[in-house]
């Protein structure tokens, strides 16, 4: 007995078209919302960081890389990176502020580290949205 199965190549098409475009679109929704995040979380002295914010998505073969990233520079000195990286006391625009709130609910105060801070904490509500709309996808 055999038995012969057709379509199968057309349904693996399918299923590689509705994870990557569902994939790339989650994605770039999740990279929009930490560059909002770590805006609202970045200090606050004249307003050039929390607007120097960029974010893209690249999908390169198998892998979907989503950036994002914050530039600031005043001569040859990185505002961004130190605001970032360093220790320091906020002043009285930065102390105004409110924060920043991610989609997952978590809240983040202003301050260094107004990257990695979001990214760590939404990291897990951005995986699950991107399982949840590949699901959703494949309805």
């Amino acid at each position: 007995m055999s038995v012969k199965i057709r379509g199968l190549s057309k349904g693996r098409k399918f299923i590689h078209n509705a994870v990557r475009k569902s994939s790339i679109s989650t994605m770039k929704e999740n990279v929009k919302d930490l560059n909002r995040v770590a805006s609202e979380t970045a200090p606050y002295d004249e307003g050039d960081l929390e607007v120097s914010g960029s974010h893209s998505v690249v999908a390169k073969g198998a892998e979907i890389i989503g950036t994002v990233g914050f530039e600031v520079y005043n001569k040859d000195f990185n505002y961004a990176i130190w605001t970032h990286e360093e220790d320091y006391n906020l002043g009285k625009g930065s102390q105004a502020k409110g924060g920043g709130s991610g989609m997952s609910g978590k809240s983040y105060a202003v301050g260094n580290k107004y990257l990695t801070r979001p990214l760590e904490g939404e990291a897990p509500y951005y995986r699950d949205m991107i399982e949840k709309n590949i699901k959703e996808a494949l309805k």
